[in-house]
């Protein structure tokens, strides 16, 4: 089996995300194996998993910590399954298609303990289009990398709210590292992608930004901290180290008046974030362009699965209300994020597992 070096990595994800070049908490106990997470960087969600684990917050949290760098959502999955890892950064809607047994691979029962990235997504279009509303979408052709990202359901959203279908306009799926040159060679009109690829891609001037997802779900979840049930029944303990560390980066990140100066002093560490400018990584997570707050709100579950529903993505026979609780585990949530704001100062925790959830532009 070939084992992908570090050096390796690196320029499979430069290519994977656009081919461009881009110049005191309480200890439970130390883990006598280190416990796996898998993770896409230099991904926005996987951030903070990075971000806890050279700052050493995951040491601190009595976690002994290996995370484990993959070029593609399905190798994460795959190495979940197997039981290569313990935790994982996944999809929202590929967590409950996984869950129910709906994508070609043995049923797994999931767990989510928190979410990793809110916000994070941009509608953009070529730099020369003339697309500047989302009316102008009529008859274009939009790249999305993944049916299973949470902004294509966005995306979905979006088309409904406009009066938009796929009777007029089209949506491509294009893997990311071919959505630079689709966008070059006019393949596609325009993107809804997660952060960087359109910062990057704006920054070499190919594209301009028509809409941020937030402007339209307001902190909605992108990516999910993820587990097996069985750890959860085995290792509770462990699970909620985890949680509750992944959480204090999150909300540490999430800080508007910490984060400019987190990931300046996080540039300097090895990681593969280390392919994009300081400049771009700030643009790209920025406050309100990308957040990081790590609550699942099991109504933003509710939404996810009814559109996967309408999209023919799950079953319309599932229960949405039971579904998303049988995934979402709020109470551990609650209990970890009460905890991690104790050691952030200025950190808020949910008054309940559910909010509001609207679709409008602000």
């Amino acid at each position: 089996m070939h084992i992908t070096t570090r050096r390796e990595f690196v320029k499979q994800v430069a290519a994977g995300i656009g081919g461009l070049a881009f110049s005191t908490v309480t200890t439970s106990y130390a883990q006598p194996k280190p416990i796996r997470i898998a993770v896409y960087a230099p991904s926005h969600c996987a951030f903070p998993a990075v971000y806890a684990y050279h700052t050493e917050i995951y040491k601190k949290n009595g976690i002994n910590c290996e995370l484990v760098y993959c070029d593609s959502m399905q190798i994460i999955m795959k190495k979940l399954i197997n039981k290569e890892v313990e935790f994982a950064q996944l999809m929202s809607p590929m967590v409950f298609q996984m869950h129910f047994g709906q994508m070609k691979a043995p049923q797994t029962s999931l767990a989510v303990t928190q979410v990793l990235g809110t916000n994070g997504g941009v509608l953009g279009v070529a730099t020369q289009s003339n697309i500047n509303k989302i009316k102008d979408l009529s008859n274009k052709k939009i790249g999305i990398h993944s049916p299973l990202m949470v902004h294509n359901i966005i995306l979905q959203l979006l088309l409904e709210k406009y009066g938009l279908s796929k009777d007029n306009m089209q949506i491509i799926v294009v893997p990311m590292k071919e959505m630079k040159d689709a966008l070059v060679q006019r393949k596609i009109d325009g993107f809804i992608n997660p952060e960087p690829l359109p910062t990057l891609l704006e920054s070499n001037h190919l594209s301009k930004s028509i809409l941020l997802t937030r402007m339209f779900w307001k902190n909605h979840p992108c990516c999910l901290l993820t587990t097996r049930k069985e750890i959860l029944t085995n290792d509770l303990t462990m699970a909620e180290d985890v949680t509750r560390a992944t959480s204090m980066a999150c909300l540490i990140l999430d800080d508007v008046t910490q984060r400019k100066q987190a990931i300046s002093r996080f540039y300097d560490f090895n990681t593969p974030y280390k392919v994009i400018s300081l400049s771009n990584l700030q643009k790209a997570f920025m406050p309100r362009r990308s957040d990081f707050y790590p609550f699942p709100f099991i109504s933003s579950g509710y939404v996810i699965i009814q559109q996967m529903k309408k999209m023919n993505l799950l079953p319309l026979t599932l229960n949405t209300e039971s579904s998303v609780k049988d995934i979402f585990m709020v109470d551990l949530a609650m209990k970890m994020i009460k905890q991690a704001s104790d050691q952030v100062p200025g950190s808020s925790v949910p008054s309940s597992p559910e909010r509001d959830e609207s679709f409008h532009m602000i």
